[in-house]
């Protein structure tokens, strides 16, 4: 299960590539001998359509890798919920309450589902394994992202590392949902507005594409980049393509996000810029002292002599410049491959795709009692040809 468009964080928008029929004979097909039903009733096999195998009784892997998890955002009380809700109202898959994500497919027998996301010491992943019907599997999707995104930076030469214009470059462009620090954090510049370039050099248009792109004049001009994450007010660490563009542009920068960042990145393989950066903010768990941190160390740098400045940057480039060879370098690609493959595998061998009748009976009910009509002849059928595998699972239960 994905969203597309990229970035959506809408239930409508939430789809998956292998339950169409159209995907049967195609490269997305599921074979016959790796569907789950063919493995414990086989002889069901010939009587469920192709859609009701997979989408029913095979494991879901659901990619909210993106965006940070908000658990509360889908549950059935939330205002969010109500455009889906309303659009399936005439739908036989009308959602059940409280199921969260598993809305998408109310009729899965999966006990749980493997959730993707890419956030670190997260409280929002704990709400969904608590429920029992989520376990969390983590990889970093925004480092293979920017690594499509950016991947003219490896050899763009018109990158030139002068004495700048301005010594920080801050992009800002959403000050929405978690973003709205941004808006304190800009206020908190005034001081060293003359030492601050806020957003792009040029005459670029502000796009919902601009965190895919990369203006090598802004770094050109700017000294360090002034990072400012997704997530700030908040212990979790959600580290986007925001912090790996300044990367793969080789520029040094100082990352406003949550705390135990920049240990996060060392522990890719990047390096950071202490001693010629004080970066003890990474230390502090509270957001307001964590952002005055920043924007202290940003006015001493700012208040230097230019000489002392040129030497600062000078050492900190030379470190940018191996993060660049590390950003598009194999072993980077390999670390986060790996990372998603042994991560989701940890998951597997929690849940091991074990399956249950309850969410599917709790449906039926659901339906008995709110939707009768649901049950036309031809859908009740159906359900007969279940009736074994639901005996046969509660005798395994």
């Amino acid at each position: 299960m994905r969203f597309y468009p990229w970035g959506s964080r809408r239930l409508l928008d939430c789809g998956d590539y292998q339950s169409t029929v159209a995907h049967l004979n195609g490269p997305n097909g599921i074979p016959k001998h790796q569907r789950t039903v063919d493995q414990i009733l086989p002889e069901l096999l010939p009587a469920l359509p192709y859609e009701k195998q997979v989408r029913n009784f095979q494991p879901v892997l659901f990619c909210h890798d993106q965006e940070p998890l908000n658990f509360d955002l889908y549950q059935d009380s939330d205002p969010g919920m109500a455009e889906f809700f309303n659009s399936q109202s005439h739908d036989p898959t009308f959602p059940h309450p409280d199921f969260n994500l598993r809305n998408t497919i109310v009729w899965s027998w999966q006990k749980a589902w493997t959730l993707l996301h890419s956030e670190v010491n997260s409280a929002e992943l704990v709400k969904y394994e608590n429920t029992g019907r989520y376990v969390g599997a983590y990889w970093w999707s925004h480092g293979m992202i920017a690594r499509d995104w950016y991947r003219y930076a490896e050899n763009d030469r018109s990158f030139c590392y002068t004495d700048p214009n301005k010594l920080f470059l801050v992009y800002a462009r959403d000050f929405t949902g978690t973003r709205v620090y941004r808006k304190e954090f800009l206020s908190k510049l005034a001081d060293i507005e003359h030492s601050c370039q806020i957003g792009s050099i040029g005459s670029h248009s502000v796009t919902s594409n601009s965190s895919a792109v990369y203006c090598s004049d802004d770094f050109n001009a700017t000294g360090i980049s002034v990072v400012l994450e997704t997530l700030f007010d908040d212990v979790r660490i959600h580290l986007t393509e925001k912090i790996l563009r300044p990367i793969a542009c080789g520029h040094p920068f100082i990352l406003a996000a949550g705390p135990g960042s920049l240990a996060l990145l060392r522990r890719y393989g990047f390096e950071t810029f202490s001693p010629w950066i004080n970066e003890s903010y990474d230390d502090i768990t509270d957001s307001a002292l964590r952002m005055e941190a920043i924007i202290n160390e940003m006015k001493r740098l700012a208040n230097l002599s230019r000489q002392q400045q040129h030497w600062i940057l000078e050492s900190c480039r030379a470190v940018a410049q191996r993060n660049k060879k590390r950003f598009f370098h194999n072993d980077f690609f390999n670390h986060i491959v790996k990372e998603l493959i042994d991560n989701v595998g940890l998951a597997w061998e929690k849940h091991q795709g074990q399956l249950s009748p309850d969410f599917y009976w709790q449906t039926l009910r659901w339906r008995r009692k709110n939707k009768p009509e649901y049950f036309t002849p031809e859908r009740r059928d159906d359900h007969r040809l279940l009736l074994p595998l639901v005996r046969q699972l509660r005798r395994s239960t």
